[in-house]
């Protein structure tokens, strides 16, 4: 049953990403010229900002920052950044979001991260002499709604693994991949298929689940009938912190073994992500990650990543149909 733990803590993730307001109040507001300033603790006077690109931090009742705008020289919030500690102020959450409060990013901070605690125990073993102590989970959110990628990294900024989520045009999870990293190999893949029931007694949503190996290979697969959204939540809105109700609905239907489907279904085949050049070559790849050198990829049946400068790149359209390049990949902040 560990594809449903999977996916349950992928509830927990997005409901965290979709509740960016903070629990700290800010007690008072600094200005500093530049990061330099802000990490030297050299402030300048509230007068002295107009005009002038800078940064606006406001703190904590414990003289912690909590909230940092980045300010252009015309006055307008360029990038706005909120940061979360633990009850001995130690930071543990740091996240970029929009004026409307959905997160665009988030670093969780920490070996506990639930996501990069599953991903250690599929990709290591226990007693392989490796340590992940204050590892950084890297979170992207599009439109401030969805879970795109996950990237994971030790304390000294060396990438060891990463996740990608792929979405259908209504917003359901389609597809999963787990890579290793540096090599960029997909080590573990999960399908989802989201399906509405219509039966006499009452409709009700079906989620089958596929589970792949690293060699592509089926390792499992399961379909649990949801519970209905009137029996999803015992305690009605509004609701705190990062618990749901739906974890104990899921836990309860694993422990009672309530599954209609496992056997190996019929699965389409792979997709791959297409990649056209510029002189109109089509290339079947898969996708890694954009640089600031350009598009890493990996050929079929191929191990190594390579990297594609961007003048020799026409497009690039991932195997859900969305296109990766040439449109923008970071979001507008404004």
């Amino acid at each position: 049953m560990e594809t449903l733990k999977t996916l349950l803590k992928l509830y927990i993730v997005m409901s965290l990403a979709l509740n960016a307001k903070t629990e700290n109040d800010i007690y008072y507001v600094r200005y500093f010229e530049s990061d330099h300033n802000f990490k030297a603790d050299l402030s300048m006077l509230s007068t002295s900002r107009r005009g002038k690109a800078h940064l606006a931090v406001g703190y904590n009742e414990f003289d912690l920052p909590v909230k940092i705008e980045r300010v252009s020289n015309l006055g307008v919030i360029e990038k706005r950044e909120m940061l979360r500690y633990d009850d001995t102020g130690k930071l543990i959450e740091r996240g970029e979001y929009t004026d409307r409060w959905k997160y665009l990013s988030l670093v969780i901070y920490g070996e506990n991260e639930p996501w990069s605690q599953e991903y250690r125990i599929w990709r290591y073993k226990a007693n392989e002499p490796l340590t992940f102590t204050d590892q950084q989970s890297h979170f992207t959110i599009v439109d401030g709604v969805q879970v795109s990628k996950i990237v994971f990294q030790t304390v000294d900024s060396q990438k060891y693994g990463q996740i990608e989520l792929d979405y259908d045009y209504l917003g359901n999870l389609y597809e999963e991949r787990w890579r290793d990293l540096p090599s960029g190999r997909v080590i573990r893949r999960f399908k989802y298929k989201f399906e509405q029931i219509y039966d006499f007694i009452e409709p009700h949503t079906v989620v089958q689940i596929w589970e792949f190996g690293h060699d592509g290979q089926l390792i499992s697969s399961v379909a649990v009938d949801m519970a209905p959204a009137d029996q999803l939540y015992k305690t009605p809105p509004p609701r705190t912190n990062n618990v749901l109700d739906e974890v104990d609905i899921i836990s309860r239907e694993i422990k009672e073994r309530r599954v209609i489907l496992n056997n190996n279904s019929i699965f389409p085949r792979t997709e791959w992500d297409e990649l056209i050049l510029v002189n109109g070559e089509r290339l079947y790849i898969d996708f890694v990650d954009v640089t600031n050198d350009g598009i890493q990829f990996r050929m079929k049946k191929e191990n190594d990543i390579l990297t594609l400068p961007f003048h020799r790149v026409r497009s690039l359209t991932s195997r859900m149909g969305d296109v990766i390049y040439p449109k923008q990949i970071h979001l507008n902040r404004q």
